[in-house]
């Protein structure tokens, strides 16, 4: 059964076709599609793309069109809401291009910040005897491991869904791998078991590395955050009550509409200190290295 999204992508592909295959920058899809484990071709996001990049110029465009005669402005207004309208396509279609390489990221970012943890499970109950491939079976029950459960999850799924060996399954996840340090892991626990080497020692050893660097990363963050409630003290706060003396002097030195400047002070206080301190917050989160 063909659904409406897959027609969307279908027309989309076979319209756009000739503009996908001359542009060359639709080639990085392929490698940003498959890190964020988005089972669609770069064909047809490539289409879904150059589709909401033209509607969203065409939409604009009219819009503009139609304010412009509306307002009975002159012709020549049309020539800005011709640029309005491409730059909202351009933005359109970039938001969407950039979408699967931003999914690869925030995956890349959640397998890091558990792949500690899991490192740990994994080289604790390597050490029990169990065969290699069980290691994966086990470690995808436990969802509070978040994506690195997920690609562990599908690991298991090659090999006792599909009959793959676990050299072979590693490979595939490996290719898959939004995160460096993921596919190291893999990488070396696929070399060890192709050679027959212990497997134990093995993730012994890249546990360290991988809490070493875990470490590390605490600890910078741990600076940065310091670094981060200095400057919003010093930006947000001092600037805030800066401002607002600041322009009840000019206020009470005169030359100045009081009306003005309780406007500016209420949209200061109401609007820029929640806006800069969301933006702040934002930026935390967006640093954290840990799983929420």
């Amino acid at each position: 059964m063909v659904t409406l999204e897959h027609a969307i992508y279908a027309l989309a592909s076979k319209l756009f076709k000739p503009i996908i295959e001359q542009l060359p920058v639709f080639e990085r899809l392929t490698d940003d599609l498959r890190r964020a484990h988005m089972r669609i071709i770069k064909e047809q996001w490539a289409g879904l793309v150059t589709l909401i990049g033209v509607s969203a110029f065409i939409i604009a465009f009219a819009f503009g069109i139609f304010a412009t005669f509306l307002s009975k402005s002159p012709p020549a207004y049309l020539a800005f809401a011709f640029i309005i309208a491409a730059a909202i396509g351009l933005i359109a279609a970039a938001v969407t291009f950039y979408y699967p390489a931003t999914i690869a990221g925030d995956r890349k970012k959640k397998i890091e910040n558990s792949l500690p943890f899991a490192a740990i499970y994994l080289n604790t109950i390597s050490r029990s005897g169990f065969p290699p491939h069980t290691l994966f079976k086990m470690l995808a029950r436990f969802k509070e491991y978040g994506e690195v459960a997920v690609e562990a999850n599908r690991i298991n799924n090659d090999v006792e869904g599909l009959g793959m060996d676990l050299p072979t399954a590693l490979a595939r996840a490996i290719y898959r791998s939004p995160s460096n340090e993921w596919t190291e892991l893999l990488a070396g626990m696929r070399t060890t078991i192709i050679i027959g080497g212990d497997l134990g020692q093995y993730l012994t050893e890249r546990t360290k590395g991988v809490v070493a660097s875990y470490r590390r990363r605490l600890n910078d963050y741990s600076n940065f955050l310091q670094l981060l409630i200095e400057v919003y003290i010093t930006l947000v706060i001092v600037g805030t009550i800066f401002f607002i003396v600041t322009t009840s002097i000019m206020v009470a030195i005169g030359g100045i509409p009081v009306a003005l400047v309780k406007a500016l002070n209420y949209a200061v206080v109401l609007l820029g200190l929640p806006a800069l301190t969301a933006a702040f917050i934002l930026i935390i989160k967006g640093v954290s290295p840990t799983e929420e």
